[in-house]
């Protein structure tokens, strides 16, 4: 007799989940906007019907996201708001993700331009040169754009000699990607000024790895990201 196969459970999403993505999708619309405080701990249980542990847990979380801000005796307050458009390239529950992903990268590519300044060789700089006019030729297609991106930082990690960190981008390419397609899409609808930048970044990354100052690639990369990861939470920056 064949073993019955038994269904997998479904899984069921956190009640911090639930609350965390309302209330950012509240935010992300426009109903809290930047310096707004948030209803209570009490008041936002009662709403959701949830306990105030669980209230407190999303509220945790969109801290840590850098979205709100906890003042001692006066209550939470929205710090940023992302855009509504913010809510339309990722889904609701994955933009803590993004957000992880976004950290993840600051520890290890800081690292990676930092050897690459010490290590690279004259192909593998013309390399990131290539990936870098690759980004700026494809700016305005989604698909190549991120492709491109991609191909930057890739290089990047080749060229630090280090091969853990070339397998650590490679283990998350898709996340990495998925990424830069919702800061990508971000800047191209964004002014012209907000391009400028954002590419500026990149050269300055490319020419620190170029003249092997190692501190000022590290430093280039990390602003990047910082950049980025700000330019993905602030609806109003570099508009």
């Amino acid at each position: 007799m064949n073993a019955i196969d038994h269904p997998s459970p479904i899984e069921r999403p956190r009640l911090s989940d639930t609350v965390y993505g309302e209330l950012l999708d509240e935010i992300m619309a426009g109903r809290f906007s930047a310096g707004d405080r948030l209803p209570t701990e009490n008041q936002l249980a009662q709403r959701f019907a949830v306990s105030r542990p669980v209230v407190r847990e999303a509220l945790q979380r969109l801290q840590s996201d850098g979205v709100v801000i906890a003042r001692q005796g006066s209550g939470t307050y929205v710090q940023r708001s992302p855009s509504q458009r913010v809510a339309e390239l990722t889904q609701r529950q994955s933009l803590h993700e993004v957000l992880q992903v976004m950290e993840f990268r600051m520890a290890i590519e800081e690292l990676s331009a930092r050897l690459a300044a010490r290590h690279r060789t004259e192909e593998q700089i013309r390399e990131i040169e290539r990936a870098r006019r690759a980004l700026s030729d494809s700016f305005g297609e989604g698909g190549l754009a991120k492709q491109a991106d991609f191909a930057f930082h890739h290089a990047i990690a080749v060229a630090s000699g280090n091969g853990l960190l070339v397998e650590a981008i490679d283990q998350l390419k898709d996340r990495v990607v998925s990424g830069m397609n919702v800061t990508l899409s971000l800047t191209r609808e964004a002014s012209e000024k907000r391009r400028d930048r954002v590419l500026d970044e990149h050269d300055r990354i490319v020419h620190a790895i170029r003249v092997g100052d190692s501190d000022s690639a590290a430093i280039a990369m990390r602003y990047h990201l910082d950049q980025a990861r700000n330019r993905l939470l602030d609806r109003q920056l570099d508009r």
